[in-house]
């Protein structure tokens, strides 16, 4: 009894511990990252500019900004699992703050669209511009 409960615990302590790719494979991890979430961006951004020119029948703009912040969500939770390698720690550092900023103004985009509120789309295309541009430089720098 008490082998099959050490074997139980020392199985659930191992499931728990992130998994810790090599060198290369976490950086193609965080290539893709920020491949996916410069889509996510970039979609929301079109959806905002069609949004504001009536070009999208319904309800289509929330549900491309819902589906874009969940599928950013998903590949920032991804990446953001995996035990960075040695050395890493700064690149790790600013993949993470760029997907976090991502995060945060895809919500705010999606939260606009969701109100109605127009006034805010070209402030927030003109942001959502900026970030593709930084998400671009943070992946040149993995290159």
């Amino acid at each position: 009894m008490a082998l099959g409960a050490t074997v139980l615990l020392a199985t659930g302590l191992t499931a728990c511990v992130p998994s810790q790719p090599s060198r290369a494979d976490w950086r193609a991890s965080a290539r893709q990252a920020l491949d996916d979430t410069t889509s996510e961006v970039e979609s929301v951004a079109l959806v905002l500019d069609l949004e504001s020119r009536d070009r999208l029948p319904g309800r289509s703009a929330r549900v491309a900004a819902v589906e874009s912040e969940e599928s950013l969500a998903s590949a920032e939770q991804t990446f953001t699992s995996q035990q960075p390698p040695p050395g890493t720690g700064r690149q790790d550092a600013e993949v993470q703050d760029v997907l976090g900023r991502a995060t945060d103004l895809l919500r705010e985009a999606r939260v606009a669209v969701t109100a109605g509120d127009e006034a805010s789309y070209d402030a927030l295309r003109a942001r959502l511009g900026e970030l593709s541009d930084d998400l671009d430089r943070v992946g040149e720098d993995l290159r």
